[in-house]
């Protein structure tokens, strides 16, 4: 064979090689990136079924037998007290991080909402005089949550959104 023949052979051998590495690097990448997304994608749907189970609790109504004014059945027990319903904040709290900015801040509205009371003489009357406040926030929820889940898979675009300066410390007054 020429030496023009085997140079050719081994010139189109390289470029081969370094085709065929870099399509592997480039599907490597790639495989990365969705096993990052899928990553995140978890941690959001869990993060949301936090916040629909509190949402759940929060579905269920009951009516005083006394005044026949409404409450939410989670605060229904006088020997619970709060104890369920900061269990439940807390647990979609915690996950705030996979949450929209949107749906974080109406829990954060309800976790105020709680904690801003001065101890009422019960839970049921709590849950009694916030009735119509913690209704709409929970509507406000389940229409957001319902928003998200069209975009859930949108991972770059919920990153991006995450990428905001932070607006810093600010007081919050918890007492009446």
């Amino acid at each position: 064979m020429s030496q023009q023949l085997i140079l050719t052979i081994l010139s189109a051998s390289v470029v081969a090689a370094l085709v065929a590495g870099a399509f592997t690097l480039v599907v490597n990448r790639n495989e990365y990136a969705n096993e990052y997304y899928k990553t995140v994608v978890a941690r959001r749907v869990h993060a949301y079924e936090m916040v629909e189970a509190l949402i759940v609790e929060l579905r269920t109504s009951v009516i005083g037998e006394e005044d026949n004014r409404p409450y939410h059945l989670v605060f229904s027990s006088e020997e619970k007290g709060f104890d369920q319903v900061f269990a439940l904040l807390h647990q979609a709290m915690s996950e705030g991080l996979w949450l929209s900015d949107e749906i974080f801040e109406k829990v954060r509205d309800l976790n105020y909402l709680v904690f801003h009371v001065t101890k009422p003489s019960s839970v049921i009357a709590f849950g009694k005089e916030n009735y119509q406040r913690i209704a709409t926030l929970r509507a406000e929820l389940e229409r957001l949550v319902a928003r998200d889940m069209m975009t859930l898979h949108k991972v770059k675009k919920f990153l991006a959104s995450k990428n905001r300066p932070d607006a810093g410390f600010h007081a919050v007054h918890l007492k009446r």
